[in-house]
């Protein structure tokens, strides 16, 4: 048998996927979870001397991402988009708002729940349901959270997943 056809009899009998390094293997199966926040608008005044500087502190698969601060209108529409590439499953997301301010940045409340500021809430990479709330939203779906507690806000986004 010549080096030629003995080289190719040698690759035909090796699978393609193990000449793929695991980590190429992972990597194409990674999702990119992206948290879109749309609109968020002051249900009370979060400054007691100027107006809010919000900014949102989204965390995705532990992962931690921040916003630039915006001058608080009635309404802001920053459409802020916060992305993290993910394993295939069901990941963890938090959401907060937050006041920037000269001292400490307050949290502003978004949560229907008493004591509880942020949102936290599942996603589905392979479904793409988003649960964690009184019901369950699929991707690409607007959702709506506001809070009760003072310092308070409605806050607007949507969850995608791409592949």
């Amino acid at each position: 048998m010549s080096k030629t056809r003995w080289i190719a009899a040698a690759l035909a009998a090796v699978p393609l996927a193990a000449t793929l390094a695991p980590a190429t293997l992972e990597a194409a199966n990674e999702r990119e979870v992206t948290v879109t926040i749309n609109k968020i608008k002051a249900l009370d005044q979060a400054d007691v001397y100027s107006k809010g500087d919000f900014y949102a502190r989204v965390t995705i698969d532990g992962t931690t991402q921040s916003t630039q601060p915006v001058k608080q209108d009635a309404e802001i529409t920053p459409n802020w988009k916060i992305s993290k590439k993910v394993k295939p499953g069901t990941i963890k997301v938090k959401v907060e708002i937050l006041d920037k301010d000269v001292s400490q940045d307050d949290p502003i409340d978004i949560n229907k729940v008493a004591n509880k500021r942020d949102l936290d809430f599942t996603i589905n990479t392979k479904s793409c349901k988003v649960e964690g709330f009184s019901s369950a939203y699929k991707c690409g779906k607007t959702i709506k959270r506001a809070g009760a507690e003072d310092k308070k806000a409605e806050l607007s986004f949507v969850v995608t997943v791409k592949k």
